[in-house]
This record gives C-alpha cells, sequence and structure tokens, in this order.
C-alpha cells in the first residue's frame, strides 16, 4: 500500500516541533534552573501548555525527550575521555574520566540538576532519572578494566565490580560538589579522587 506524502510530511513536522519544543525546554531550564515549571517553558517556546501536552502527554513525557537529548552529549564527552586514557594506566583513567563528568556538570549545572533530579518529583517514581546512562558507562570502564586485568594475567572476574563502581563514585561525588557552596575548584576535587583511586588499583594489579 502506497504511502501517503500527508502523513509522511506530517510525522516529520511532529518530529521536528518535538525536537523545536525540547530545545526550548533546554534554554528554560538554564534560564529558570532545574526546578523550571511547564508555564516557564511554554512561554520560552512561545506557546502554551496544552501544545506541550500534545506533544509529550504529560511533564514526565517532556522529562524523557529532555533526558533522551542529552544523553548523547554526555556519553559523547565522558567516552571521549576514555578512549584518550591509556587503558594500562588506571589511576590515570578514574581521575580522567571524573574530570570529564565534573567538567559537563560545570558547563552546564541547570540541566545536570534537572536531568538528575528526584524521579518522584518528575512522575517516575520507578526508573532511575538518569536512564541508562551511568550502567553504560560503567560497561566501558569495566571493559577497559578487564582488558588490563586480562594483560597482566589477572582474573577479570572484579571487572564489572570496579568498573561500575567506579562510575557510581564519581556521579556521587559530582552530585555533592554540585550543591556545595562554596565549591571547590574541579581540578582539587579530580586530584581528591584520583588519590584515592590509584593506589586502589594498583595494589589491586600486584603479581
Amino acid at each position: 500500500m502506497a504511502t501517503d506524502g500527508r502523513d509522511t510530511r506530517w510525522e516529520q513536522h511532529r518530529v521536528d516541533r518535538r525536537r523545536e519544543l525540547v530545545s526550548h525546554a533546554l534554554r528554560a531550564v538554564r534560564t529558570h534552573g532545574a526546578g523550571v515549571s511547564l508555564d516557564e517553558i511554554a512561554a520560552r517556546a512561545g506557546t502554551s501548555k496544552t501544545v506541550l501536552y500534545r506533544h509529550f502527554g504529560d511533564r514526565a513525557g517532556l522529562y524523557a525527550a529532555v533526558v533522551d537529548a542529552v544523553h548523547d552529549y554526555i556519553h559523547s564527552g565522558l567516552t571521549a575521555a576514555l578512549e584518550l586514557t591509556d587503558p594500562a594506566d588506571l589511576g590515570r583513567m578514574a581521575g580522567d574520566l571524573a574530570d570529564a563528568y565534573l567538567g559537563l556538570v560545570e558547563r552546564d549545572p541547570h540541566i545536570y540538576r534537572f536531568v538528575m533530579a528526584a524521579p518522584a518529583a518528575q512522575g517516575a517514581p520507578d526508573s532511575d532519572p538518569a536512564g541508562d546512562l551511568p550502567a553504560i558507562m560503567g560497561r566501558h570502564v569495566s571493559e577497559a578494566i578487564a582488558g588490563q586485568l586480562e594483560r597482566s594475567g589477572l582474573d577479570a572476574a572484579s571487572a564489572s565490580i570496579w568498573g561500575h563502581g567506579l562510575v557510581g563514585f564519581i556521579r556521587a561525588a559530582a552530585d555533592q560538589w554540585a550543591d556545595a557552596d562554596p565549591r571547590p575548584p574541579r581540578a582539587e576535587v579530580v586530584t581528591h579522587i584520583t588519590a584515592l583511586f590509584t593506589p586502589g588499583f594498583k595494589g589491586a594489579l600486584a603479581p
């Protein structure tokens, strides 16, 4: 059956309009903070809450769309940090990953807080507001650690625990750092994280 060109154009219009509304939502978050209201988002987009509901269903739907939009940006930044790190230097990996993560928080604090907001406040009490991003990064780090363990002739069974644990530690440290007042310099926090994990990895990798 032939596809109606009007249906195709309308579907593309809906996709483009959703993308445009998400862009306005991001700008509203940066202006008003993580507690931005739908009224403020609608005003930034020059439209009404009814239009937001039509495209996203409810606040939770809009929130999910915003999270999807920033996941690629966050994921690419953290992946780049891992790719630039010598996988044989696990202590340096911890520092590079921490620096990249904290850098994302520092550059866009309101967006970070919005994405990491309590799930219940966003209408999704049964899910992690960060989605699968921590799990994805945990797998990347785990694979790098497993590779080094295998090259050292050691059992790689601990790689998953270490990798996911490292990502979870950095995320928790970043959350605390983002809310600190006064906030210490990013480099200072990275130094503390590196100082903790470098000797730990060296000891674990020792014959």
